[in-house]
């Protein structure tokens, strides 16, 4: 326990992006969050929605066990108390996938932890952004609410009332709290959105010092197109493989066409393509076989993990320097993030220092 109070682009050019959630599960996570932050609040619930028989906490297996608390609350924000029921009701959806990824009691109980950390403190700034509109003299009018509500209802649930109440019973939550996070959501997005940067605040200037700043991540080595054949050694004795292989130099001698060879000759005709591809990209026995090939060569047998690989480069594009024209508007997107973030990151903090949080977990 701790109290605090009065203090406390593209493959090449987008490098700079890393994920704060190390979870398994990225996509359900960050939805979730959303979801208590108020962006996407209605669409981020779609997969629970779908099932209205969802258990608030599954069973764990018996090495697994989830852990209890004999005090209710996991915080308290101000003059609001987050309860550890709400909390292991938003943590217990991932506990299944947490589950499968454990190694031990000591493990699962770490990644519990680290999701209760996660959630909470999407709880705790939330709470505080509504505080703050609200302290400010915002309003977030009724009609929108119903609006939303409404708009829920049908496109979730057809307008079947029966239906929704049994989703809202299953995730413990009443009619006026589910409406009172539309509300909350609704603020979120709109006290976040006026803390943020826009785009209009990143300067030409500041798109071409991040341009000669970063000129490595607009340089692009030449990329091959590459199809592969593949043969499993388990398939064929020494005698079999060695007669395809002969029949298959004898077709690429012929002149045949490298797609119509690949089809004939793979053992998996439907994942003949590796794509495009730089070389220094690709694993160590690939690139040294593949590093001097033009289009329309071939590589010799490559014997890997008992397969025998065949490349070949169907195509090519040369290595090239993006110009800053070409770049500027991947640069402008990268910058307003970089802004939007440090603002959001500014707004909380200074609302978090004039708090008071005690945390209970």
């Amino acid at each position: 326990m701790y109290e605090k109070k009065n203090g406390k682009f593209f493959a090449h050019f987008h490098s700079w992006l890393m994920s704060f959630i190390k979870a398994f599960s990225r996509k359900r996570v960050a939805a979730f969050l959303m979801i208590l932050l108020g962006i996407f609040p209605l669409e981020a619930v779609e997969d629970q929605a779908e099932d209205p028989e969802h258990k608030m906490l599954e069973q764990s297996p018996e090495e697994f066990q989830v852990p209890v608390y004999a005090n209710d609350i996991a915080a308290i924000v101000n003059n609001e108390i987050v309860t550890m029921t709400r909390l292991m009701r938003e943590v217990s959806y991932f506990i299944p996938e947490i589950q499968k990824i454990s190694r031990s009691q000591a493990d699962f109980q770490k990644r519990i932890r680290e999701y209760q950390e996660l959630v909470l403190n999407a709880f705790v700034e939330r709470i505080l952004i509504v505080g703050d509109f609200k302290s400010k003299g915002g309003q977030m009018s009724d009609h929108y609410e119903k609006k939303e509500y409404e708009a829920y209802l049908r496109d979730r649930f057809n307008d079947d009332r029966t239906a929704f109440a049994q989703y809202l019973r299953a995730n413990g939550q009443s009619v006026r709290e589910f409406k009172k996070d539309i509300r909350e959501s609704a603020i979120v997005n709109y006290v976040l959105s006026e803390a943020q940067k826009s785009k209009s605040e990143v300067s030409p200037a500041k798109i071409k010092e991040y341009y000669n700043e970063h000129i490595q991540d607009f340089i692009v080595d030449r990329q091959i197109f590459v199809k592969k054949i593949s043969l499993s050694k388990e398939n064929y004795t020494d005698e079999e493989l060695q007669i395809k292989l002969s029949n298959l130099q004898q077709a690429i001698k012929s002149g045949d066409k490298i797609h119509a060879i690949v089809k004939t000759f793979s053992d998996s005709p439907k994942s003949c393509n590796i794509g495009w591809v730089c070389v220094d990209d690709t694993i160590p026995e690939f690139a040294d076989a593949l590093r001097k090939l033009g289009i329309g060569e071939y590589t010799a047998s490559i014997f890997l993990d008992g397969r025998v690989y065949i490349l070949f480069v169907a195509d090519e594009k040369p290595a090239k320097k993006f110009t800053l024209d070409e770049v500027s508007s991947d640069i402008e997107n990268v910058l307003a993030a970089k802004y939007q973030k440090e603002a959001r990151e500014h707004y909380i903090k200074k609302l978090k220092e004039k708090a008071y949080i005690k945390i209970f977990l």
